[in-house]
């Protein structure tokens, strides 16, 4: 691992100007599928696992719901698909290519209108090398901050980690968190950026270190090509699909429920445990400081949810009382803010069932028993393409449910 030096970025939009054709959605639509029995439940999840169509979110109950994205050519036989298994559904969004456009209008007139002393508006959302030349121009003006460059992407791009700390040889307790490592989460990105950002101000009782942009490779792709890619962009040898879902590569439950060992599907695990750069490069950080890992969390969206192990069975861990009562008091900070309603438990239970997850990496190979994921805005009005002027909200009322939490363990 190498210090990471200063970055300078000449253009804004250099990420943008590639030539690549985007991929259009215009037309496409976000269904939402209600389940009434278990076995309609298990078809879902089946079905995720074995296609290629985009699952947004799964069902884990009855209570739950399951939201896909359809094209316009597939809708009628998706459709029948579920009217055959009894299955009613609702369109959530009706076009998702102009929830894309009216994303860019904001994101655009957002950087028109910055006229801040920082490297980017820490309200917008921002390309990886935006991103990475902010935090180098933190690490050389900023006394508590410093970054490193903890490994490369498949496509060799840097993926760095940033530290906030008063005294790095006091040895505190550390919270960890991993950011967008799912790319098209846009807004896990910004809120670790924007809650970077608070921390240099002030609140050093912990080390804070954050991985800003866990898939480097497809958070890129997903500015320059595809807005929705999820994946990272790794080859699949005798397969014409590219990517490997990281959240699917970590060795707890590797290759069961809730993962896939198709190429084409969305939740694709991967060759074998930690076959891919970015996984490994987690895995490494978060041993180097074993023993002082207080909290790792991970950010995803979208959902509205805190949640605990286990994510690979609806098993829950011989702390959960403990868990629940620190995700109780990080939820109601956050809804004490602007009354934003979340859900929390174990991942298994409250969300769906999903194998070879990074949270439950860090609880049962790190010991982190405070080991989290937050699924941030919304339950689906926009999805993953929350525009930028609910970054600050979001951020705000992360931070709040955050701090609330850490002073609770």
């Amino acid at each position: 691992m190498r210090t990471h030096g200063p970055v300078f970025c000449i253009c804004a939009l250099l990420a943008l100007s590639t030539t690549a054709v985007k991929v259009d959605y215009t037309g496409h639509m976000v269904i939402r599928v209600s389940p009434k029995m278990e076995e309609q439940i298990k078809f879902l999840s089946d079905w995720e696992s074995t296609s290629s169509i985009d699952f947004w979110s799964r069902a884990a109950t009855t209570k739950t719901f399951t939201d896909i994205r359809v094209s316009p050519e597939s809708y009628k036989h998706v459709a029948q698909i579920l009217l055959d298994k009894k299955l009613n559904h609702k369109i959530l969004i009706s076009n998702l290519g102009e929830l894309e456009r009216q994303e860019q209008q904001e994101i655009a007139l957002r950087r028109a209108l910055y006229n801040g002393n920082k490297a980017i508006d820490v309200e917008n959302y921002h390309t990886y090398e935006e991103v990475m030349a902010y935090l180098a121009e933190l690490a050389s003006t900023h006394p508590l901050v410093t970054t490193m460059v903890a490994g490369s992407s498949i496509e060799g791009r840097d993926i760095v980690q940033a530290t906030i700390s008063s005294d790095l040889s006091a040895n505190k307790p550390i919270a960890w968190f991993d950011c967008n490592i799912h790319a098209r989460e846009w807004i896990t990105a910004a809120t670790c950026v924007w809650i970077i950002d608070t921390i240099t101000t002030g609140y050093v009782a912990y080390d804070w270190k954050f991985v800003p942009i866990a898939n480097p490779d497809g958070y890129a792709f997903s500015w320059t090509n595809d807005r929705l890619w999820r994946k990272n962009r790794a080859v699949n040898p005798g397969s014409v699909c590219v990517g490997v879902d990281l959240n699917r590569n970590f060795p707890v439950g590797f290759g069961g429920a809730g993962s896939s060992n198709g190429p084409c599907s969305e939740t694709f695990h991967g060759a074998a445990e930690f076959s891919e750069p970015e996984s490994i490069t987690l895995k490494n950080l978060i041993a180097a400081d074993a023993g002082r890992v207080k909290t790792a969390i991970s950010m995803h969206s979208y959902s509205q949810l805190w949640l605990s192990s286990y994510s690979c069975s609806s098993a829950l861990p011989a702390e959960y009382p403990e868990m629940l009562r620190a995700m109780r008091a990080g939820v109601d900070a956050l809804t004490a803010t602007y009354g934003t309603v979340y859900d929390y438990g174990s991942t298994g239970t409250v969300l769906y069932i999903a194998s070879g997850t990074t949270t439950d990496h860090y609880y049962k190979n790190e010991g982190v028993v405070h080991s989290y994921t937050i699924e941030l805005r919304d339950t689906g009005l926009y999805g993953f393409e929350l525009p930028p002027r609910l970054i600050v909200p979001t951020a705000t009322e992360t931070w709040n449910g955050i701090k609330a939490f850490i002073n609770a363990i």
